[in-house]
C-alpha cells in the first residue's frame, strides 16, 4: 500500500512531496532527505503530531522522519498496516521456528526408527509401538513449505531434514517393520545356519526357525502334535544367548509338573551344553516357593500331608473340628450329602439310557430307602423324606380307580400312609412350563389336580424349579407339619438302598472347589453371587467358607502354605515390587494347560519393559481343565498378555498324514477352537486307524495278544507299542498281553492322560465304549462356581483327549470296542468313513448308523412282526430300519406307540 500528503497540505500549508509505501514486510519512505528502507521490525514507531499535522516515523536506530501533510486517516491506516505487517512477520516467524523444531524433532525420531531397524535383532512389537506413541506431528514443517515466503528457506534445510519429516508424514512402521523382519529373517539363516542345522539332532524346519527367530516381546507358538516344539524352547534359548538378546541366567523355562521341567531341563543341558548353564527350569509351584522365599526372607513350608495326599487328610481334621463345634455346620454336611450329593441333570434330561441308575441299570435312580425313582430330582425327595424319618410310599396306585380309555390307574408320585396325603413333584420350570419335550405333560398336571379335587383327596405339590432352588423343602416341610407329621433328622438312620456319597465323597468334592477357588482368587462372597438361586450350590458356598476359614488359619499358625498360596503370593509379590524379575525371556511350556493362577504369574514377570514371553501349546490337547486349567490363555493370549505374534508349527514329524487327516478332522468338529492344518513328513505305511470289536469286554486281553503276536510276527526291526486306557484299571482288563513277551515289541500301558508327550510306533485304544470313552461322568456342577468357563462344544474335553490318543503313533492306530457298545466317538468316525470295524476274525462287522440320531448303532431286535433293526440309544432314540435296509440307504420308520407320561 502506498501514501502521500493531501494536495490540501502542498496547496496551502507547502507540504513537499513524499511517498510512504508497506508491503512484503518492508517500510519505504522516499521523498525525503535520505530514503528509508528498513524492515517492518525497525520501525520503533508510527505517531501522529497535530497543527500543523505530520507522521513522526521513529526507527530503532534513532533515526526520524518527518512526513508533513499526512491526513488523519492516512495515518491510521498506516499505523494499521504497520500493524499488520509486523503480526505476519512475527507469524512467520513463529512458523518457521516451529518447523525447525518439528524438523529437528522428525530427525531424532526417524534416526530412532532407523537404529531400530538397523540393530542385528528382531524388531520387536513394543518397540514399534513406542515409535507409533513419539511420532511427531509435521503440520507446522509442511505449513512452512508452503508459505510463499518461506519457502525457498525450508528448501535450503538439510535433505535429511527432509526426509525425516517425509517419513513422519507417510511411513507405515507395521508394514514396515514386518517388511524388515522378514528381510531380517532371510539374513540370520544364512548367518546362522550351523547353529540352526545343528542346534538339535535333526536341522530346524523352516517353521521352526521362524519360531526361533521372532523376538516379539509376546509370541505365542501353537504347536501340533509331533511338531517339535521344545526343539523350538530349546534353539530359543541358545539364540538368545548367542545373539546377547539375554544372558543364561536371564532365561526361564516355566513347565506344568516336575516330570517335563525336568525334561526340558535335561534337553537344554544336552543340546546346549555349556552355553546352557545358569537357565533355569523350574514348575511353577517351585518357582512360586522361590519368589516367596527370596521376597520375605523366610521361604515357607509345604505341609507334608499335602504333597503325600493332596491335603486330604487335613482337610477331614478341618471338617471334624467344625462338625464338633458347630451344629449348624453338622447339619448343613449331612444335608448336603445325604440330599443333595447327587448332580442334577438338566429338567426334562432324565430320559437318556446312558444316565441310568449306575448301581440297579435301571431306567431310574436310586434312593436311600431302595427304591428307584424316576427322576434325580425325586431322589432328592425321597432322600429328603428319609433324613427325617417321614414314612412314605412311592408311586402307589391312587385310592379309586380312575383308569379309562386314555388313563391307566393313577399313581401320584409319593403318598404319606400316616396322614392320608398325596405329593405330585411337576417337571416345570420357573416359569411355570413344563420341559418342550415333555408332550401333553400340562394336561396330564391338570386331569390328576382335577382328580383329587372330584374325589376330595390332600395334594400337595412341588416343582423343580423349588426344589432346585431350595424353597420347595421349605413348603414341603411347612406342608407335612400341617397335616400331622413330625420330622425327625437323623443322619445315621441305616440305608437300605442306594447308600449316600460318603464323607470321602464330599471331601474330595471339596477339596477339588478350594483349589480351583482358592487358584482363581474367588472368595466366598463372589462365590455366593455365583451360586444363584440354585440351593445346592449356596449350600456348598455355606459349607466352604468356614472349611477356607479354618484350613488358611491352621496353615497360617504353621507357617505354612498350599499349592494355590505358592502361585498367589508369589504373583503378589512380583506386582507390589517385593521381589524383581531377573529374566528377560520367560518360555512357557504346553500353554494351554496354564491356570489363571500361573497365566497371572507369567503376566507379572513379563510385565517390564524389554522382557519376552515365548508360550507353547496346542489347544486341541487341552485335557487339564479337572486341574484348574484355562484354556482362553491360549485362545485369547492377546487378553491375557497383549498383543503378541502367532506362529504356527504345522508340520509334524509324528504321525503319517492319513492318520493326522482323521485325528483332526474328529477334533476340528468343535468350531470353538484355533484352526490348523496338520501337514505330515512321515511315511504313510497303509492303513493307519483300524478298528477291531469282541463280543465280550473280557475277550479284550486275547485279542490284544492275538494282535501284539502277529504284529510281532511282521516286522523285522524293534519297535514301540504304547496300549492307552481312559481308566488306569484298564490295564487289569489285558494284564496278561501286557506281561507277555515279544521278541521285537516293546509294550508300555498309560492312561491317555498319561500319555501326553509320549509317542510309539504302535497305539493301541482300550474300551472304546459307550459310556465309558468318551466319561459321561461330568464333573460335580458345583466346580463350575469355582473354575473357568466350559468349553460348550459337547464333549469337548473328552474329544481331545481321544485326539491325544490318536496322535501318539508314529505308523498305526487300532482301536478297541465291544458290539452294541461302540463308543460315539468310534460312531462318528465310522459315520465320517474314516475307518470300518472288523471282528477278531477279520470280518467287516462295520456296525449300520441310526439313521435318526446319526450318534449310535442300529442293533437287532425282536417284535411283534419279527426281527427289524432299532437304535441302541432307545427309548431316548426310537429310529428303526428294516433288517435290509441295514446293507443299503438306510431309512427310518416311525413306531406309533402310547408314550408313557414323563415324569417330574
Amino acid at each position: 500500500m502506498e501514501w502521500k500528503p493531501n494536495w490540501w497540505a502542498r496547496l496551502f500549508r507547502g507540504a513537499r512531496p513524499w511517498t510512504l509505501s508497506i508491503g512484503d514486510g518492508r517500510v519505504r519512505i522516499q521523498g525525503i532527505a535520505a530514503s528509508i528502507d528498513v524492515d517492518v521490525s525497525e520501525v520503533a514507531s508510527l505517531a501522529v503530531r497535530e497543527r500543523p499535522r505530520a507522521l513522526l516515523v521513529s526507527l530503532t536506530h534513532d533515526r526520524e522522519a518527518v512526513l508533513a501533510g499526512v491526513s488523519r486517516r492516512s495515518a491510521y491506516e498506516i499505523q494499521a498496516a504497520h500493524g499488520s505487517e509486523v503480526a505476519e512477520r512475527h507469524r512467520l516467524h513463529s512458523l518457521f521456528a516451529a518447523a525447525a523444531e518439528q524438523g529437528e524433532s522428525a530427525r531424532l525420531w526417524w534416526n530412532d526408527v532407523q537404529e531400530l531397524m538397523s540393530r542385528p535383532r528382531w524388531a520387536d512389537r513394543d518397540a514399534v509401538a513406542a515409535l507409533h506413541r513419539t511420532r511427531p506431528t509435521t503440520d507446522g514443517w509442511i505449513a512452512a513449505s508452503t508459505e510463499l515466503q518461506l519457502s525457498v528457506s525450508m528448501r535450503n534445510r538439510s535433505a535429511d531434514e527432509r526426509a525425516a519429516v517425509e517419513a513422519c508424514r507417510t511411513l507405515d512402521l507395521a508394514q514396515w517393520s514386518e517388511r524388515r523382519n522378514e528381510e531380517f529373517l532371510a539374513w540370520e539363516k544364512q548367518e546362522l545356519a550351523d547353529f540352526f542345522r545343528t542346534v538339535e539332532k535333526s536341522p530346524l524346519t523352516e517353521e521352526q526357525i521362524r519360531a526361533t527367530v521372532c523376538f516379539d516381546n509376546r509370541v505365542r507358538v501353537i504347536a501340533a502334535a509331533g511338531s517339535g516344539k521344545t526343539s523350538t524352547m530349546v534353539a530359543r534359548a541358545g539364540y538368545a544367548i548367542t545373539r546377547g538378546v539375554a544372558q543364561p541366567v536371564e532365561i526361564l523355562a516355566l513347565a506344568f509338573n516336575k516330570k517335563a521341567a525336568g525334561e526340558l531341563s535335561e534337553r537344554m543341558e544336552a543340546r546346549l551344553k555349556d552355553d546352557r548353564a545358569g537357565v533355569a527350569s523350574s514348575t511353577f509351584h517351585a518357582f512360586g516357593l522361590r519368589i516367596i522365599g527370596e521376597a520375605t526372607g523366610r521361604k515357607p513350608s509345604l505341609p507334608d500331608d499335602l504333597v503325600n495326599d493332596n491335603g486330604m487328610g487335613r482337610l477331614a481334621g478341618v471338617v471334624d473340628v467344625l462338625r464338633d463345634r458347630d451344629p449348624v455346620f453338622r447339619r448343613n454336611w449331612d444335608l448336603f450329602r445325604l440330599v443333595f450329593g447327587r448332580q442334577l441333570p438338566d429338567l426334562g434330561d432324565e430320559a437318556d439310557p446312558e444316565k441310568a441308575d449306575p448301581r440297579t441299570k435301571a431306567l431310574g435312580f436310586g434312593t436311600l430307602a431302595g427304591e428307584v425313582v424316576n427322576s434325580q430330582e425325586e431322589v432328592m425327595i425321597a432322600n429328603w423324606l428319609f433324613l427325617n424319618g417321614v414314612n412314605y410310599e412311592y408311586e402307589r396306585p391312587y385310592a379309586h380307580d380312575v383308569a379309562d380309555a386314555h388313563h391307566r390307574q393313577y399313581q401320584p408320585d409319593f403318598y404319606y400312609p400316616d396322614i392320608d396325603v398325596w405329593h405330585e413333584h411337576w417337571a416345570i420350570g420357573p416359569d411355570g412350563t413344563p420341559p418342550p419335550q415333555f408332550t401333553g405333560y400340562a394336561e396330564s398336571m391338570q386331569w390328576r389336580r382335577q382328580t383329587h379335587a372330584a374325589y376330595g383327596t390332600v395334594l400337595i405339590e412341588t416343582t423343580s424349579a423349588t426344589i432346585r432352588d431350595g424353597s420347595g423343602f421349605e413348603h414341603l416341610e411347612q406342608e407335612l407339619r400341617r397335616h400331622g407329621i413330625e420330622l425327625d433328622e437323623n443322619p445315621y438312620r441305616e440305608a437300605a438302598g442306594e447308600p449316600p456319597i460318603n464323607d470321602k465323597a464330599m471331601l474330595t468334592l471339596m477339596r477339588a472347589f478350594m483349589s480351583h477357588a482358592k487358584g482363581n482368587r474367588l472368595i466366598p462372597e463372589v462365590l455366593g453371587q455365583r451360586a444363584g438361586r440354585s440351593l445346592r450350590n449356596r449350600l456348598f458356598v455355606q459349607l466352604y467358607e468356614p472349611v477356607l476359614t479354618e484350613w488358611d488359619r491352621q496353615l497360617h499358625a504353621a507357617r505354612q502354605i498350599d499349592f494355590e498360596d505358592m502361585l498367589n503370593l508369589a504373583t503378589d509379590h512380583v506386582e507390589a515390587g517385593r521381589w524383581t524379575s531377573p529374566y528377560r525371556l520367560v518360555m512357557v511350556d504346553e500353554m494351554q494347560d496354564t491356570s489363571t493362577a500361573r497365566a497371572a504369574l507369567v503376566r507379572a514377570l513379563t510385565k517390564t519393559p524389554g522382557t519376552y514371553l515365548y508360550a507353547v501349546g496346542d489347544d486341541w490337547q487341552a485335557i487339564n481343565r479337572f486341574a484348574g486349567s484355562d484354556l482362553s490363555v491360549m485362545t485369547r493370549f492377546d487378553d491375557w498378555f497383549g498383543a503378541s505374534s502367532t506362529i504356527w508349527l504345522d508340520w509334524t514329524f509324528r504321525s503319517p498324514q492319513s492318520l493326522c487327516d482323521v485325528a483332526g478332522s474328529f477334533v476340528t468338529k468343535n468350531p470353538g477352537q484355533i484352526v490348523k492344518h496338520v501337514r505330515s513328513s512321515a511315511d504313510d505305511l497303509g492303513v493307519t486307524v483300524d478298528a477291531l470289536s469282541v463280543s465280550d469286554g473280557r475277550d479284550y486281553a486275547r485279542v490284544l495278544r492275538e494282535h501284539l503276536v502277529h504284529l510281532d510276527g511282521q516286522i523285522h526291526e524293534p519297535a514301540s507299542v504304547l496300549v492307552l486306557g481312559r481308566y488306569r484299571s484298564s490295564a487289569d482288563d489285558v494284564a496278561n498281553a501286557l506281561r507277555s513277551k515279544y521278541s521285537q515289541l516293546r509294550v508300555e500301558f498309560n492312561t491317555v492322560h498319561g500319555s501326553k508327550g509320549k509317542e510309539a510306533d504302535y497305539v493301541v485304544i482300550l474300551g472304546l465304549e459307550r459310556g465309558a470313552f468318551p466319561d459321561m461322568r461330568e464333573d460335580d456342577p458345583v466346580l463350575q462356581l469355582a473354575m473357568a468357563a466350559p468349553d460348550p462344544y459337547p464333549n469337548a474335553e473328552e474329544r481331545r483327549l481321544f485326539y491325544v490318543a490318536l496322535t501318539r503313533a508314529r505308523r498305526s492306530v487300532l482301536l478297541l470296542t465291544r458290539r452294541g457298545r461302540e463308543s460315539p466317538f468310534l460312531i462318528e468316525l465310522v459315520r465320517d468313513g474314516a475307518v470300518k470295524i472288523r471282528s477278531p476274525k477279520g470280518d467287516d462287522v462295520t456296525p449300520c448308523i441310526c439313521p435318526k440320531c446319526r450318534k449310535r448303532a442300529m442293533v437287532e431286535r425282536s417284535g411283534r412282526y419279527g426281527a427289524f433293526m432299532a437304535c441302541t440309544g432307545y427309548p431316548l432314540c426310537d429310529g428303526t430300519m428294516q433288517i435290509g435296509d441295514a446293507s443299503a440307504s438306510p431309512r427310518v420308520r416311525a413306531q406309533h406307540r402310547t408314550a408313557p407320561s414323563p415324569r417330574g
